[in-house]
């Protein structure tokens, strides 16, 4: 065990080195497999409930229900804009001509091409019934809220209010879990008491407990590049519709004694001021696990001299070398990292990913080589593409993989990151926040925690 728990934290260490300081669940497998007569009995009505449901039905955080043959007659073509756009359902990981991932995802949201296919040809011929059931009760039974079996629930933004009307914001609360021992988090899970504001949160451990001082009197803090605090490290991601956190088989994240919690939350206002509280619910125990987890953010090179992660030629570099810098107006500039694991390092495994920009970012991509792969282990493998990134929609992805069918990192790998941005006013986030700040052309971009800057971050999820 305490083998386990040195080789994760020195992984962690590593990695940790190399930053700046700057949901609805299904299979993918579904109805839908090919073109043909299609009705929303036969075929669609299945889809829906498995791909849109949750979220879009009377009381969910979707602005219009989707639960009834009626509903989907209503907004049928705003509903194949958004899925033959791939914005809806909103998964930004799926495999394209860049990356092909060869594991499968838990609750993967996303659709395949031809699921996009049949969805918009039934759109075009009038969207019809057909003779079959409609299943009322499985389209409009809404899930449970919380997380079952949880041992702790912990309030966070108990009197923040969202005004009605205004601009996004992202503010950190601090929670102190009050730890008198070590404990063991398995698995978590973010509750709005109104989901229809709450776009997002990501949860942190705050180990030095300096949240309480920057949050002050008003109890928490603008933060929108991240928490500020000297030790920052990643316990959950969260989105709308989305699932509980697992860290994996036996496994668990290690909240120290003591420790504090920062939630960042991004709120999307509504018409009406309403409330911005969210609870934060743990299923935890003492007990030290069997495989010890951990979050880690890789990327944010700078330029090429850190000897951790250093970032690779681009296309847009200073004649004094690489430098992180996004032109006014450009469309699919890239940025790409490399991280060199430390030979020291023993093997580890990967049991889930994400990605982490800010407005301009559209595209992520993580990548590793392996020195000295095992037999049947590719020497290089694509872990992640998101090519259709949307900050509103951050998530992890796990592996739907036994942990032993898990990706393996060891001593002497190398990591790769490549991040994929639209500096320009057709990137409707970027526009969105750049008229926020009545600016109309946009600026050259840097890495930082401005709204405006940029990061390019991996989200890596280590089990040993």
């Amino acid at each position: 065990m305490a083998k386990r728990s040195s080789i994760v934290a020195a992984i962690i260490a590593v990695l940790v080195a190399a930053l700046v300081a700057v949901s609805c669940s299904s299979s993918k497998d579904g109805p839908g497999s090919g073109r043909g007569s299609v009705t929303f009995t036969g075929s669609i009505q299945q889809l829906v409930e498995q791909k849109c449901v949750t979220c879009h039905r009377e009381g969910g955080m979707a602005p219009f229900p989707l639960a009834t043959y009626e509903d989907l007659k209503t907004f049928g073509a705003l509903a194949k804009e958004k899925v033959t756009q791939r914005e809806m359902p909103p998964w930004g990981a799926f495999d394209d001509e860049s990356c092909t991932v060869s594991r499968g995802y838990k609750n993967d949201l996303s659709m395949t091409q031809e699921q996009i296919d049949m969805f918009a040809a039934w759109v075009d011929d009038g969207m019809p019934r057909g003779d079959g059931p409609v299943r009322v009760a499985a389209t409009t039974e809404v899930p449970a809220a919380g997380l079952a079996g949880k041992t702790d629930t912990f309030e966070a933004a108990a009197s923040h209010m969202v005004e009605g009307g205004a601009n996004d914001e992202i503010r950190c609360f601090p929670v102190d879990p009050k730890l008198d021992a070590d404990t063991w988090v398995e698995e978590s899970l973010v509750v709005p008491e109104d989901q229809k504001v709450v776009h997002h949160a990501l949860v942190y451990i705050d180990a030095k407990r300096e949240g309480f001082a920057k949050a002050g009197r008003a109890g928490s803090y603008p933060c929108f590049g991240g928490p500020e605090i000297e030790e920052q490290t990643l316990l959950l991601a969260w989105s709308p519709g989305g699932t509980s956190t697992k860290y994996g088989e036996n496994a668990a994240v290690k909240l120290p004694k003591g420790a504090h919690i920062l939630v960042q939350v991004h709120y999307h206002p509504l018409v009406k001021t309403t409330t911005g509280r969210v609870n934060l619910e743990l299923k935890a125990s003492k007990q030290a696990p069997q495989r010890v987890a951990g979050f880690v953010l890789v990327g944010n090179a700078e330029d090429s001299k850190n000897n951790a992660a250093r970032l690779l030629p681009g296309p847009d570099d200073p004649a004094d070398g690489p430098r992180f810098l996004i032109p006014s107006n450009a469309k699919g500039h890239t940025e790409t990292m490399e991280l060199r694991i430390p030979p020291s390092i023993a093997e580890t495994r990967l049991a889930a990913v994400g990605a982490h920009m800010h407005w301009a970012g559209v595209g992520l991509k993580l990548e590793i080589d392996r020195r000295a792969p095992t037999d049947g282990e590719p020497a290089s493998e694509c872990l992640l593409g998101v090519p259709k990134y949307d900050f509103s929609w951050q998530r992890t992805y796990s592996y739907d993989s036994p942990i032993e069918q898990l990706p393996t990192i060891r001593g002497g790998d190398t990591l790769r990151v490549t991040c994929t941005y639209d500096n320009t006013r057709d990137n409707r986030n970027l526009a969105r926040a750049l008229n926020e700040r009545r600016i109309s052309t946009p600026p050259a971009i840097r890495l930082g925690g401005d709204s405006l800057d940029e990061m390019c971050q991996a989200i890596l999820v280590f089990v040993d």
